[in-house]
């Protein structure tokens, strides 16, 4: 399958660094769209409900997150019909807790992936996800394919 080059990608995280670290390897997949950033899980909620920037296509949201967690942001963004069919890619920064799965997936977030150290791994857990035909996984969601692995 090739890479969706037309797809607006929104990431929310606090940490400049793994800001920069994605979009670099965002850039590196050559895809059309520029990365959207939102540093807090305040700003994505604000961000979403701006109907001059529209809606994304997908959102990679960062679980550990002062004053609004990412938990608690991807709560919000499921209680509102208008955003039930963005795909959330829940991101936690070291591994993969139980109850960190189990929350993410409870709240509805369409698969977990854990950051990964190396670059070249980084780029393929990117290409995987967003070569993933999330319209028939928004609906089919199993927990047993929910952790996005390189």
């Amino acid at each position: 399958m090739n890479i969706k080059e037309n797809i607006k990608i929104l990431l929310t995280d606090d940490d400049e660094d793994d800001r920069e670290f994605f979009a670099e390897a965002i850039e590196e997949l050559h895809l059309k769209n520029p990365v959207e950033f939102c540093k807090s899980g305040v700003e994505l909620i604000d961000r979403l409900y701006d109907t001059a920037l529209g809606i994304p296509d997908i959102i990679f949201l960062d679980l550990n997150m002062p004053i609004l967690s990412g938990f608690e942001t991807l709560q919000q963004i499921r209680e509102d019909a208008k955003f039930k069919d963005i795909p959330v890619i829940a991101i936690y920064s070291t591994s993969a807790t139980i109850d960190g799965v189990q929350n993410t997936f409870g709240l509805g977030a369409n698969a977990y992936i854990v950051k990964p150290i190396a670059f070249s791994d980084l780029k393929k857990l990117l290409k995987k996800v967003i070569e993933t035909d999330w319209k028939e996984r928004l609906h089919h969601a199993k927990i047993e394919s929910y952790i996005i692995t390189v």
